[in-house]
């Protein structure tokens, strides 16, 4: 094989390694994302725990509909991420 050949090949798999690193970058951004919104449900889930086993039972004074706070967002962790597939030709 000639050099030129060898250089065009190698540059060929560097820009494909390239594209592999950026998809795997958006990818680990979006896992990273995921993770700290399961991080803050879990602490929202032990405060309420930690809230229940504190009252043993009593009877709150205000309605669970009444009592929505800004930050309890009901979140669709199924769909938190885009998966994109870049075709191979």
């Amino acid at each position: 094989m000639s050099e030129k050949r060898i250089l065009r090949k190698m540059k060929k798999l560097a820009s494909r390694i390239g594209d592999k690193i950026e998809s795997v970058r958006d990818e680990v951004e979006d896992l990273e994302i995921e993770f700290e919104i399961l991080q803050k449900q879990i602490k929202k889930l032990e405060t309420k725990s930690f809230y229940d086993k504190e009252t043993k039972g009593e009877k709150r004074q205000s309605d669970d509909e009444d009592d929505i706070d800004e930050d309890d967002e009901v979140l669709d962790l199924e769909n938190t991420s885009v998966v994109t597939v870049k075709p191979k030709f």
